[in-house]
């Protein structure tokens, strides 16, 4: 039988004599893998449709229980054509990939790999529209983070519930008072740079152009976000180091 699924490309890996493993996130099935045979080859027909950072039509054959299918054909849907030319856009987009590689594990919940997957395309085509990567970046984070349980508490101090924040402590998963940044002996942070993390933490894709407006960088603030993902969900986002570097480099330049 002929299956078909839209799948967003996560990641491409040689596999095997001139085929690649594809890891694709859909509504339907999660984070799925398939097996494109001979697409390397200059003959593959399939080639230009499997690209990362690409929504794509695959045409496969499902068997429940099974993770890994043979990919008969792939048709692109959207190949978000700026994300591959830009740099910025397309570093942000592989940040954006391993993350939500990670978040989607076998045996993830189907309402929120579906999620995962509205989030990802979302940050895509918003990058593909010339949007900044460090706030899609950041607009991105935190909503997988909230959705997860584990966005950080920035209403009040995450341990005794005051107003007057001080400072951002990932590793009591929120903002601190006074006391209690004293206890732990942590240095305040300044009012902008609290009032900015808190404005990107409660904001959603639909409140970019406001963030924009008010928002010189938000490179610190992803950074922070990444380190929530560290410590509060066990993971790491390897790829976000170069984003880091490379858009820094393009602040100062």
């Amino acid at each position: 039988m002929n299956d078909n699924v839209k799948g967003l490309i996560l990641k491409q890996q040689d596999y095997r004599e001139n085929a690649v493993l594809l890891t694709v996130l859909t509504k339907e099935y999660g984070r799925i893998a398939f097996v494109a045979a001979g697409a390397r080859k200059m003959t593959s027909k399939n080639a230009g449709s499997i690209m990362p950072f690409t929504l794509a039509d695959f045409s496969f054959d499902y068997k429940e229980g099974k993770t890994i299918f043979r990919m008969k054909t792939a048709r692109t849907v959207n190949l978000f054509r700026f994300v591959h030319e830009n740099l910025n856009a397309s570093l942000c987009a592989s940040v954006i990939a391993e993350t939500a590689d990670l978040m989607t594990v076998e045996g993830s919940q189907p309402e929120f790999c579906e999620y995962v997957y509205d989030s990802v395309e979302t940050s895509w085509r918003m990058l593909n529209e010339k949007k900044r990567a460090d706030l899609i970046l950041c607009l991105f984070l935190s909503d997988l983070l909230k959705e997860s349980g584990i966005g950080p508490v920035v209403d009040e101090c995450v341990l005794c519930g005051r107003k007057n924040a001080a400072v951002i402590s990932v590793s009591d998963g929120g903002f601190l008072c006074s006391e209690c940044a004293d206890r732990a002996g942590l240095s305040y942070q300044t009012i902008d740079r609290l009032r900015q993390f808190r404005m990107i933490c409660r904001a959603d894709f639909e409140n970019y152009d406001a963030l924009a407006g008010n928002i010189q960088t938000a490179a610190d603030d992803a950074e922070i976000l990444v380190r929530f993902f560290d410590r509060h969900a066990g993971i790491e986002i390897r790829s976000f180091a170069l984003f880091q570097r490379l858009f820094t480099i393009d602040l100062n330049s």
